[in-house]
């Protein structure tokens, strides 16, 4: 199952399952992720499924900044509109690391499907 990992200073802390059509991560306690940094905005991003345009059976996870104060990382760039979800991508919410993963391993055995961005 495709899940979030979150990291603080390299200590992994808890892993999220990404089982519903939208996740809300930020510093409240009506958010899906609940972040405790005073860097996190109260709602300070969605995470949002959809089916993907190519594949039958096959779902897409995308990221948006909910308008937060200090902004969205995702590897190294400020995150504008929506972000398609790779595996192995970062996202950085204040002084917290989430890693995402589709549990996908490299397969040297298989074809890859190459899907354009």
């Amino acid at each position: 199952m495709t899940k979030l990992v979150l990291t603080h200073q390299g200590i992994t802390l808890r892993s999220y399952p990404l089982d519903k059509e939208e996740i809300s991560l930020g510093r409240k306690a009506d958010n899906d992720i609940q972040v405790d940094d005073a860097a996190v905005s109260g709602h300070h991003a969605l995470i949002v499924r959809s089916q993907d345009s190519y594949l039958d059976n096959h779902e897409d996870f995308f990221i948006e900044d909910a308008g937060s104060t200090n902004g969205t990382i995702v590897n190294t760039a400020q995150l504008t509109g929506q972000h398609l979800l790779k595996h192995g991508d970062v996202i950085r919410l204040g002084q917290h690391q989430f890693h995402y993963d589709t549990e996908q391993g490299v397969d040297l055995e298989t074809t890859a499907i190459y899907l354009p961005d």
